[in-house]
C-alpha cells in the first residue's frame, strides 16, 4: 500500500517556514512571495487536519504538532541531501577520466608519474587515448587533451608547456661523436627523423646554422614515443619537442646534442572537452599542471645554457 503524504512542495515550504519562525524569511530562501508561502501553509494544513502554527502578536509559534511534523521533515530532507551528496561524490570518486596525449610524453613523462597519480586519486580510472601523430584537433571523446595552440596561448590558464624543440641524444653518443655543432671526423652523426613532423632536421639546420652534417647517416620512425627510445638507447641524434625530453634531459637519460634550440612561440595547452567538467576531471587537470610545473623548473639550467633561435614560420 502506497504512503499517501502531503505534496513534497508543501512540506518544503513547511520546513523553511519553521526553520526560519518567519514567513518572510521562507519566502526570501525559496524566491517567492511571503503570501504564497502564507498560503501555501493554510493549504497544508486544511490538507492536516490540524494548525502547524499558533499566530502569536510576537509572530510564529509552532504547535505541539507542528514541532513533531518539522522533526520528522527536517530530518527527512535532511537525510536525502546527505543521500544525494554521498551518490554525487561515488560518482565522481569512480570516474574514468580519458587523457589524449602523444606517445612520446606518455612513456617518458605520465608513465613514471602513474604510482604518485594513483596515490593522488586513487578512485579515479585513468584512460589513455595515445596519439602517434601531431597534437592538432578534436578530444574525440576524451575529457582532457594536450594540444598545441598558437602565440598567444601563454595566457591561457591551462597552459602546459611551451614548444621548445632540442636535439637530444644519449650521453654516450654525445661521447663517441660529439656535438652536432662541431662533429668528430670518424662516421658522422645519425640522424633519427620522425615522420611527420612540423620541424624536420632540414629545418633545424636552416635556422641555427648548423652546416656540418653532409655526411649523416638516417633512420626514420612513425611514433614518436618510439624515436626518443631510440634516442636514449645511443641509436642517433633526435629532435626533441620540450612536452616529450624535458624528463629524459632531468634524469640524464638524453643530454643536449647542440648548444641551439628553436622557440616558436607554440605553446601545448591542455584542453578540457567541455566548460564545466567534473570535479575529477578538474583536479586531474590541476595535478598534471603542477607536475609539469616542477618539471619544468627543474630542467630551466639546462634550458639556460643553449642558444635560442626564435621561429614561428615554419609551424
Amino acid at each position: 500500500m502506497g504512503l499517501r503524504l502531503p505534496s513534497l512542495q508543501a512540506l518544503l515550504v513547511f520546513e523553511a517556514a519553521a526553520r526560519h519562525m518567519s514567513l518572510t524569511r521562507a519566502a526570501l530562501e525559496l524566491n517567492v512571495t511571503p503570501v504564497a508561502v502564507s498560503r501555501m501553509v493554510a493549504r497544508l494544513e486544511d490538507a492536516l487536519g490540524f494548525q502547524l502554527f499558533a499566530r502569536t502578536k510576537t509572530g510564529l509559534a509552532l504547535t505541539d504538532e507542528g514541532a513533531k511534523l518539522h522533526v520528522a521533515v527536517a530530518l527527512g530532507f535532511g537525510q536525502v541531501s546527505d543521500t544525494i551528496t554521498e551518490l554525487k561524490s561515488r560518482k565522481e570518486e569512480s570516474e574514468t577520466v580519458t587523457l589524449s596525449i602523444s606517445s612520446g610524453f606518455a612513456s617518458q613523462w605520465l608513465l613514471p608519474r602513474l604510482e604518485r597519480f594513483q596515490h593522488a586519486f586513487p578512485s579515479v580510472n585513468l584512460r589513455l587515448q595515445v596519439m602517434a601523430s601531431r597534437l592538432y584537433g578534436p578530444l574525440d571523446g576524451a575529457d582532457l587533451g594536450i594540444r598545441l595552440h598558437k602565440p598567444g596561448s601563454e595566457h591561457d590558464a591551462l597552459c602546459f608547456c611551451p614548444e621548445l624543440i632540442i636535439a637530444v641524444c644519449s650521453p654516450g653518443y654525445l661521447a663517441e661523436h660529439g656535438p652536432l655543432d662541431a662533429p668528430r671526423q670518424a662516421g658522422g652523426h645519425t640522424l633519427i627523423h620522425l615522420e611527420p613532423t612540423t620541424h624536420t632536421w632540414a629545418d633545424y639546420f636552416e635556422l641555427t646554422r648548423v652546416m656540418n652534417h653532409a655526411s649523416a647517416k638516417h633512420a626514420s620512425y612513425s611514433d614518436p614515443g618510439l624515436a626518443l627510445q631510440g634516442a636514449m638507447l645511443g641509436h642517433g641524434a633526435l629532435l626533441g619537442w620540450l612536452l616529450a625530453v624535458a624528463a629524459p634531459l632531468n634524469t640524464g637519460a638524453v643530454v643536449p646534442a647542440s648548444d641551439r634550440l628553436v622557440e616558436t612561440g607554440c605553446n601545448y595547452v591542455l584542453e578540457c572537452r567541455t566548460r564545466e567538467p567534473s570535479g575529477s576531471v578538474r583536479k586531474v587537470s590541476q595535478w598534471l599542471i603542477d607536475e609539469m610545473r616542477a618539471e619544468l623548473a627543474k630542467v630551466a639550467p639546462i634550458l639556460a645554457s643553449l642558444e635560442r633561435i626564435r621561429s614561428g614560420a615554419l609551424n
